[in-house]
């Protein structure tokens, strides 16, 4: 798409239909950015239009956006009334989902993704993944996103806190793919990563950076969850 070139239409008034996409995808980038007190409070509205809509087999990568926007006034109103683990249940599982979800992973901290949004994304993997083998042939993980996974686990909670729970589960059902006589390479590894990345877990004597690099374990020195809106309507 040439920006510049669509920019020089919009002031001559040669409006093309690729032109209004181009405005469209820019508002709403705008808003679930929520950078500004405008943008927060375009972006609190819409979450509550999202709410009342309701969530379908329709609109589904709409609310995966919105829970990806980090904004947690937006995302408390999204899901107000509603137990984030089960969310998403309404939809059938698909490999856009799980990307989605591991793309926010990746582009976030350990501690930068507000926790309801974890507690979301977490429930969607955990049914994924709890048939080992039907998950990873829809959706075939890797090393590197099962390590943006792990990210998340807290060794100075238990392991019945929700989102560890959460995590060891999806870790445990990735691990079970390392099956005597698997011929698959890739599933070996990824099961075995998995599983080394809960006995760093479970075992007190080791630490997570000893599967997972320093890099990606890295915190944010001041995560932030959004700018809140200036006005909340009822």
């Amino acid at each position: 798409m040439d920006i510049q070139k669509i920019r020089e239409d919009l002031k001559t008034g040669s409006i093309t239909e690729e032109a209004v996409d181009y405005l469209k995808h820019r508002t709403i980038t705008e808003i679930l950015e929520g950078r500004t007190p405008a943008a927060a409070n375009a972006l609190w509205a819409y979450a509550s239009f999202l709410r009342r809509l309701g969530i379908t087999s329709d609109n589904y990568p709409l609310y995966i956006m919105m829970l990806a926007s980090n904004n947690q006034y937006a995302i408390e109103a999204l899901l107000e009334g509603r137990e984030p683990e089960h969310f998403l249940d309404c939809v059938v599982p698909n490999p856009y989902m799980v990307k989605a979800v591991f793309d926010t992973f990746a582009s976030l901290k350990a501690n930068e993704i507000y926790e309801k949004s974890l507690r979301v994304f977490f429930g969607l993997l955990s049914k994924v993944y709890s048939s080992a083998v039907e998950g990873y042939e829809m959706f075939p993980v890797s090393i590197a996103q099962v390590n943006s996974l792990g990210k998340f686990l807290d060794k100075s909670h238990d392991q019945d806190w929700p989102l560890n729970r959460g995590i060891l589960d999806v870790l445990g059902g990735i691990a079970d793919l390392d099956k005597p006589h698997e011929p698959d390479a890739q599933k070996r590894n990824v099961a075995a990563q998995a599983g080394r990345i809960r006995s760093d877990y479970f075992d007190n004597t080791r630490r997570l950076n000893q599967s997972i690099t320093e890099v990606i374990l890295e915190k944010a020195a001041s995560p932030s969850f959004g700018i809140a809106p200036q006005h909340v309507y009822g």
